[in-house]
């Protein structure tokens, strides 16, 4: 079940409505205060009128400013040179240029808060807003602020013209000889490395390893096999004693063991071939017609080393066809494994090159991507130079910046403030909210037992039942239904129905008596014998003056609706705790 205290602490939505039902004063007074106030602000604060101005800054050669400021621009956030004259605008020399052209006597900190500059996004245009009291002073003063932007800017960069291409021509020729060195120190290095492109050659070369790898362990695993197929003919051979003596002295010639090794050469030569040209290519054709030109070569010497040994034994008896066929098994598997052998030691030398060429790898590495690195700051410094100094160049021929009032100030038609439709619903809306603030706050304090809601709040405890006048039978018997259901009977067996006032107290004698009623009479009631089982549920009711009260374990609580508690009823109700079955309210009136 949940806790007393959990229930007392939830607000329910429906009780925030009613509260604002019942406070409906509070709400009415915070809307009325807002509008008030709104109206108020409507009617005696100051106007302010704005006139507005926009100006097109175009660059000498007519670009686009942010496009010709590009890295500027990413590293500042915008156009450098807009941004320039925003600040030139909102400057105080000109500012108070303007104040003084105005005959305006108010402090400066004052005045400088009525002119705001702004560069419209993905445009050349800067956009002066100049505000006043009256229509016609906002105009004057966009105007007196423009005309001495432009003079003043012309002024400004008209100074000194040449100062800025002499800097920069100094700067991009320092700039050119850095470059010059870094390219020079880069293709020294590559000189004594011996590479042309590091990093592409350093790739291919990992690949090339990892290729060799392969074949090695392929190499290894054929040696293995072949190694284990010697081992199984000998043991098949010595299972033939009468030419085991003669055949011992068989041995690989001379010539065989060359064309195993110009074999191993071979097909090395054919892999290299095949990462550069087609397997169809006629370099990799020839290759492969010279590898089987000496495979045949090498099959015929072992075919005429055996006929020579077998040839002198055929002539004092008949030779045993199964050991001659073993005994060219075992003559061609010595031969692969020397092939085998031949083709690993070519295999293991190219794999030490490739690591001593790795072991050197990351230094080369570093030491080329250290120069490759100033080399590519050195190159973007350098077209930025060149870039700053050809607009530079055209600047001191066609002048830094070419302001022009693209749109002049016209006279504003309302004021910017206040606006009447819109203070008047902000009010009208903060009052509300006030309102209704001062209208839950109200609620809150208030300790009256008026709904359902208000008493779930205060005391935690249901309400049985909500009533005009006396208890009809039906309705004294759902309570009674309602007491059992809530735990009497079983948990508990007496209440006591405390009526607050003489009219409840009619009320609590009705519940009392249907209790009675039920316990008299169990096998007229409608509820179930079970219910029964573990006690009988009695209910006492007694007058708001009784001197004593009779023992109860629980409590039940008969209030008119609308009943206000004291500070002192209401802790006591609240220390009741979970005790406090709950409530029934009566609507007092003519029963």
């Amino acid at each position: 079940m949940e806790r007393w205290d959990d229930r007392r602490e939830t607000i329910a939505l429906p009780w925030i409505g009613q509260a604002l039902r019942n406070q409906w004063k509070w709400v009415a007074a915070g809307v009325l205060l807002g509008v008030g106030i709104a109206a108020a602000i409507v009617l005696f604060s100051e106007r302010r009128y704005e006139a507005n101005a926009r100006l097109l800054i175009e660059s000498p050669t007519g670009m686009t400013l942010g496009a010709a400021s590009g890295l500027a621009a990413i590293i500042g956030g915008g156009s450098p040179d807009l941004n320039t004259q925003v600040e030139i605008l909102l400057s105080r020399p000109l500012l108070e240029k303007v104040q003084q052209q105005a005959g305006n006597n108010e402090p400066y900190r004052d005045f400088e808060q009525r002119f705001r500059a702004t560069a419209l996004r993905n445009t050349n245009v800067v956009q002066v807003t100049a505000s006043d009291s009256t229509p016609d002073g906002a105009q004057r003063l966009a105007e007196l602020w423009v005309q001495a932007y432009l003079s003043y800017v012309r002024t400004l960069y008209e100074q000194n013209p040449s100062t800025l291409v002499e800097k920069l021509s100094g700067e991009l020729q320092a700039q050119e000889e850095q470059l010059r060195k870094v390219g020079a120190r880069i293709t020294a290095f590559l000189k004594a490395k011996g590479v042309v492109a590091p990093e592409a050659e350093l790739s291919k070369s990992v690949e090339k390893y990892a290729d060799l790898l392969e074949k090695r362990r392929q190499e290894e695993g054929r040696q293995i096999a072949l190694e284990r197929q010697i081992a199984a003919l000998r043991r098949q051979l010595q299972r033939e004693p009468k030419f085991y003596e003669a055949m011992r002295t068989l041995a690989i010639p001379p010539e065989a063991q060359q064309l195993n090794t110009k074999i191993a050469e071979l097909e090395i030569q054919r892999s290299a071939l095949l990462e550069e040209f087609q397997p169809d290519a006629p370099e990799v054709k020839i290759v492969e017609q010279q590898i089987v030109q000496a495979k045949r070569e090498r099959e015929s010497l072992l075919a005429q080393a055996i006929d020579k040994q077998f040839l002198t034994l055929s002539r004092q008896e008949s030779v045993n066809p199964v050991y001659l066929e073993l005994t060219q098994s075992l003559l061609s598997a010595e031969s692969e494994r020397q092939a085998s052998g031949a083709m690993l030691a070519i295999l293991s030398q190219q794999q030490a090159e490739f690591e001593r060429r790795f072991q050197r790898t990351p230094d080369l590495m570093a030491e080329y991507a250290d120069l490759k690195r100033q080399y590519e700051a050195a190159l973007t410094i350098w077209t930025e130079k060149v870039r700053a100094y050809e607009q530079a160049r055209a600047q001191q021929l066609v002048g830094k910046i070419s302001p022009l009032l693209l749109q002049p100030p016209a006279l504003p038609d309302r004021p910017v403030f206040p606006r009447p439709v819109l203070t008047m619903g902000l009010g009208a809306l903060l009052g509300l909210m006030l309102g209704s603030l001062g209208a839950l706050i109200a609620a809150w304090r208030a300790r009256r037992l008026s709904n359902r809601w208000e008493v779930e709040r205060l005391l935690g405890a249901p309400v049985l039942a909500e009533m005009r006048g006396a208890l009809s039978p039906a309705q004294a018997q759902l309570i009674a239904w309602q007491l059992r259901a809530l735990g009497g009977g079983e948990v508990w067996h007496r209440a006591l129905a405390l009526p607050l006032t003489a009219h409840t107290q009619t009320v609590a004698q009705q519940i009392a008596d249907a209790m009675r009623t039920a316990e008299t009479e169990p096998e007229e009631s409608s509820l179930p014998a079970p219910a029964y089982a573990n006690g009988v549920l009695r209910v006492y009711a007694t007058a708001p003056d009784a001197p004593v009260a009779p023992p109860a374990e629980r409590l039940i609580l008969v209030a008119p609706k609308g009943y206000a508690l004291d500070e002192t009823a209401y802790q006591m109700l609240v220390q009741t705790g979970d005790r406090l079955v709950g409530v029934i309210l009566v609507e007092e009136g003519e029963w």
